[in-house]
């Protein structure tokens, strides 16, 4: 029986285009500006010397942001990447310029689920930080009162196994009490080689149905069976 719902973000919930074309864009415009202005800020330094060891160098401030920026057009997933541009989306949604766009079939389903006593997590490769952030300032307000948690790649790498047994030890339930959402292919037989019930997302603008893939795929939240 299912218990909790764990979902992605990134073609999932929301276009994989905002992502793309809104969020790396604007992160990586922002970037020289936002570390100058917080060059003295300890949980910013920490970024900055974490960007350093993954180099091995003892890189200048310049040198620092012109990896990041290299970093973003590569579409590293690194910690101390995830991590700044988490705190420069905050900014930028506090200050209004970016909101968060859901696919409408996402919102009705998790406001449904919600009320339904199921418990709901996110799993995304963005920060935890920057997760909080797209739910708080969606166009349909603030939804992170819908969630009980939320996981990135500090857990573990999303297509490996054992990252989602450790999701489950987590929230303290079995694999099989958990049903893992996600539009990517190697997430979604990573989850369920893990026990977890799973669908795929396959949006029209966002992915492409695979044939004779092993597992259910839907084009939309309607279409998933809890």
């Amino acid at each position: 029986m299912i218990k909790a719902i764990l979902i992605d973000i990134e073609g999932t919930v929301s276009p994989i285009s905002f992502v793309k074309e809104v969020l790396f864009p604007y992160s990586k415009e922002k970037m020289e500006k936002f570390i100058k202005e917080n060059i003295n800020n300890p949980e910013i330094k920490n970024i900055l010397d974490q960007v350093r060891e993954i180099e091995g160098k003892n890189l200048t401030v310049e040198q620092i942001v012109q990896t990041l920026k290299k970093w973003i057009d590569e579409d590293k997933k690194i910690a101390p990447l995830k991590d700044i541009q988490g705190f420069i989306w905050k900014e930028g949604f506090e200050k209004g310029q970016l909101k968060a766009p859901l696919y409408e079939d996402a919102y009705e389903k998790i406001k449904e689920w919600k009320q339904k006593g199921y418990r709901l997590y996110i799993y995304s490769s963005g920060s935890v930080q920057a997760q909080k952030l797209f739910f708080s300032h969606t166009q349909y307000g603030d939804l992170t009162g819908y969630f009980d948690g939320y996981f990135d790649t500090k857990i573990g790498n999303k297509k490996e196994k054992q990252s989602y047994i450790k999701i489950a030890n987590e929230i303290g339930l079995k694999p099989e009490e958990i049903l893992f959402l996600s539009d990517n292919p190697d997430e979604i037989k990573a989850a369920a080689e893990a026990g977890m019930k799973v669908y795929r997302l396959v949006r029209p603008e966002d992915a492409q149905y695979i044939k004779d893939f092993p597992y259910p795929q839907v084009k939309d939240f309607y279409g998933v069976e809890v």
